[in-house]
């Protein structure tokens, strides 16, 4: 994920911020964290809010383009978290899980390091496409139905975990792929597609984004989907999944042991945190 996002992130800030909307469903689920670890954080957004909050990013990319009272962030990956076990009561993720090269590894480590709960907005393979995928760019719909984790694996990784429909307002202001099902003209925009990383893995763009460009100027965009002009919200498969850890006590990682950074922990921004990851909390 970091060297994908260290090639396709230069403005990535300027076409994902956070949707209030989207906000206000994730805080819900979020309410009453005496911590969070925001994993695959990106450049801060979702990070509302006053909580005891760290951020973890592989991009140096992404990290660079935090804001500068942005919460603490380590450079680090899922996989490898630089945290002490228990080091948080809840952990969180946002349309990242898809970017992790070894989700199985990725899944430990999240329930060793998160003593209360675990709350991902992701993506249904399952799901049907909309008008994009399907009638302009359907290798989008294949792509994503291929590096999202299912359902399934999900609740195999996180037995228990409830999944919550997250519909995409019409005004949505953070740009990820289906951001803009009620604005077809954003995706002609070369600066808003350059947000979406499954553009980045479609191959040649050219033939999708010219007959989206004549149906709009036709008018067979409009008429074909007039029914989806007026609404305020759209399900296109989008989720917020919940994972409640058991009730067990945890056994603390020893300091000394590999993998629980000394203070101060590596991959920190300059001044943004001097506290360890391995101290009882962040």
């Amino acid at each position: 994920m970091g060297a994908l996002y260290d090639t396709i992130g230069k403005e990535y800030s300027v076409g994902r911020r956070t949707d209030p909307k989207i906000a206000a469903h994730i805080s819900r689920f979020l309410a009453g964290a005496a911590s969070i670890l925001n994993i695959g954080a990106g450049t801060g957004s979702y990070e509302t809010g006053d909580a005891n909050l760290i951020a973890v990013e592989p991009s140096r990319m992404m990290i660079n383009q935090r804001s500068s009272g942005a919460y603490p962030v380590a450079q680090a990956s899922a996989e490898s978290l630089p945290f002490k076990d228990g080091a948080f009561t809840h952990s969180m993720t946002v349309l990242s899980m898809h970017h992790w090269s070894n989700r199985t590894e990725a899944f430990k480590e999240i329930k060793r390091v998160t003593t209360q709960r675990f709350v991902a907005v992701t993506w249904n393979p399952a799901s049907k496409p909309y008008w994009l995928s399907a009638d302009y760019f359907p290798e989008i719909h294949h792509v994503d139905q291929a590096i999202f984790p299912s359902l399934q694996e999900l609740t195999i990784a996180f037995p228990g975990m409830k999944f919550h429909s997250l519909p995409i307002p019409s005004d949505c202001i953070d740009g990820f792929t289906a951001a803009y099902w009620a604005k077809p003209q954003a995706y002609l925009d070369p600066i808003a597609r350059q947000s979406m990383s499954t553009f980045t893995k479609i191959g040649n763009v050219e033939s999708g984004l010219s007959k989206l460009e004549s149906d709009l100027k036709s008018g067979i965009w409009e008429n074909r989907y007039a029914e989806v002009t007026g609404l305020m919200e759209l399900d296109v498969g989008y989720k917020v999944a919940v994972w409640d850890a058991p009730n067990v006590v945890l056994k603390l990682r020893d300091e000394s042991t590999p993998g629980c950074a000394k203070t101060p922990w590596p991959g920190a921004t300059t001044g943004a945190s001097t506290r360890s990851p391995c101290a009882a909390g962040p």
